[in-house]
């Protein structure tokens, strides 16, 4: 009977298979519960094919998660530059939550940056971001006429995307499955309706400013400016 022989697999074929095998591992256990043996058998690997191309688990894991770095940017970059800032900034909300909502790697990357402090997943915390400062100084730049911190709120909110999501396989958080349909759906709702509160502020926002620089330009004192309009010294002094 003729053996067949097994095909050979080529250095990319080898490749994919120790990050895929990583992959199905990390869903299933987290970051910080991985081995080296887990991946080499995995992948169906001796230990000389991973050695040689990493140091050590630490040195792997380094060069795995920098595919994730740029996961929050990506999510910026596949979403169509709209002229209404406000549609732009709940698309990019709701891209946010459905697109952690199905990346179990991301997931798990976030719950081993909150659990182990190292090298690698204080770099990717920062580059991340880095990397969506951009967004930040353009949502300011639109707001600074206004009494919104932005950036302040938008934290809020993607945190509680952050936790909600991670949270979601433990219990319902406030009655709400985001597991469920009905639960994203509740979710994207109330997306929606804070930003609309937000970007309702930038036109009173302007009549605030005129009214404030009028009353500037007449000597009155900033702290019954900041009294009768609700700005702050900061923001007067800007005027």
């Amino acid at each position: 009977m003729e053996t067949r022989k097994r095909k050979q697999r080529t250095k990319k074929d080898i490749d994919e298979s120790i990050n895929n095998a990583a992959i199905q591992l990390i869903e299933e256990k987290g970051f910080q519960n991985i081995a080296v043996t887990a991946i080499m058998q995995r992948a169906k690997i001796e230990p000389v094919v991973f050695y040689n191309r990493y140091d050590d688990l630490d040195n792997f894991m380094d060069e795995f998660v920098k595919k994730y770095d740029y996961w929050f940017s990506d999510i910026i970059k596949n979403i169509e530059i709209q002229e209404n800032p406000r549609e732009q900034y709940i698309t990019i909300m709701h891209s946010l939550l459905d697109s952690l909502k199905e990346n179990k790697v991301m997931q798990q990357l976030l719950r081993w940056e909150l659990s182990t402090h190292n090298n690698t997943t204080k770099r990717t915390a920062r580059l991340r971001e880095f990397h969506t400062l951009p967004l930040v100084e353009r949502y300011k730049k639109i707001f600074e006429d206004s009494s919104v911190e932005i950036d302040a709120l938008s934290a809020l909110i993607i945190g509680g995307i952050y936790y909600l999501v991670l949270h979601g396989d433990l219990s319902e958080f406030g009655g709400i499955d985001i597991n469920s349909e009905e639960g994203t759906q509740r979710l994207r709702n109330a997306i929606e309706y804070l930003s609309s509160i937000f970007f309702s502020y930038l036109n009173s926002g302007s009549e605030t400013m005129t009214i404030a620089k009028r009353m500037k330009g007449k000597g009155v004192e900033y702290s019954n400016i900041a009294e009768y309009t609700g700005l702050t010294l900061k923001q007067i002094e800007k005027l």
